[in-house]
């Protein structure tokens, strides 16, 4: 199965896609290829990295367990059938 997306890379994001790419970076130390399809929808991509950062970083509040998080992940990715 291929992607019907391209993900937007930093060369093509422009105005608030690259906002969100930079913020990404910054914010998580990388830019996952969730947050670049996304970018198709800067305001969308915007507010999943909210999410994602409320989520994932202890700064900002998280509580959840890495470990936790990384099998509920392999389980979502597995259950859809995902190949990477």
């Amino acid at each position: 199965m291929t992607q019907r997306l391209h993900g937007i890379t930093d060369n093509e994001a422009t105005g608030m896609a690259k906002e969100v790419i930079d913020s990404c970076a910054a914010l998580l130390g990388r830019v996952a290829n969730l947050q670049r399809i996304l970018n198709h929808s800067p305001e969308l991509a915007k507010w999943v990295l909210g999410l994602v950062v409320a989520v994932r970083q202890p700064a900002a509040g998280a509580v959840s367990d890495v470990r936790l998080r990384n099998l509920a992940t392999l389980k979502t990715s597995t259950l859809n059938g995902c190949q990477y």
